[in-house]
């Protein structure tokens, strides 16, 4: 395991650009993180915003507009802030296959350039859960809110030669009737046979939506391409 050598000692202040991120809400509820990441600000703020050589800057921020995130990128490369750890998602492995999908797509664009232009880190999340209730039926490639307060607190980066962190697990999750394990089965069939253009599902991802159904789409691809890869 590779420790991060920029240990909380060595930075005189963690900034996190997002503060608005449902994900970052919760997880500053912590009493511990609040203490440490006391310094929030949102995407707007960052030109104004006056950051120093020593900050280390945790980038929860994302906008579906691909310029946004890559001015806010050119604003931390001016800055010359000293690391940033950009917050990504374990979506992002269905791009090996399609482009189809918006939010995998910016998203990878975006960790692409933080990679390129600042030299960042990569904190890759699953889907985020405080209970596993809160997560779709079938299989999920997700993220508890436990494990990344505690990874907060402790950061290690034991990937990619100790630039990036896988923080999520594969969590199974019962299908409430049978009806939906098998249209479950009959999705994942046929996306995966038109795995170059399965946004041609859409019209049936906006109906399993509005019948509260969570495993469509991205999810779905990726929590197979996941669990193909770490079988």
């Amino acid at each position: 395991m590779t420790q991060d050598l920029r240990a909380p000692a060595c930075v005189a202040r963690e900034v996190v650009i997002g503060c608005h991120s449902s994900v970052w809400r919760e997880a500053q509820r912590h009493p511990e993180i609040a203490r440490r990441y006391s310094v929030a600000i949102g995407h707007l703020d960052v030109p104004a915003f006056a950051f120093s050589p020593h900050d280390r800057v945790w980038v929860f921020s994302y906008s579906r507009v691909a310029a946004e995130n890559r001015t806010l990128l050119e604003a931390l490369e001016k800055a010359r802030v000293g690391g940033v750890v950009y917050v990504s998602s374990a979506s992002t492995i269905v791009t090996r296959l399609t482009r189809c999908y918006e939010y995998p797509r910016v998203k990878k664009e975006a960790e692409d350039q933080a990679r390129a232009r600042l030299g960042a880190r990569i904190l890759t999340l699953g889907l985020v859960y405080n209970q596993t209730d809160d997560l779709p039926a079938g299989i999920n490639v997700a993220t508890s809110q436990a494990q990344l307060v505690d990874f907060l607190l402790a950061p290690v980066w034991p990937h990619e030669g100790g630039t990036q962190m896988y923080l999520f697990s594969i969590v199974q999750r019962p299908f409430p009737s049978g009806w939906e394990a098998l249209l479950y089965r009959v999705y994942g069939r046929v996306q995966w046979l038109a795995r170059r253009w399965p946004c041609a599902l859409r019209p049936l991802d906006y109906v399993l939506r509005a019948s509260g159904i969570g495993w469509y789409g991205y999810v779905c691809m990726s929590n197979r391409l996941w669990t193909t890869t770490r079988s």
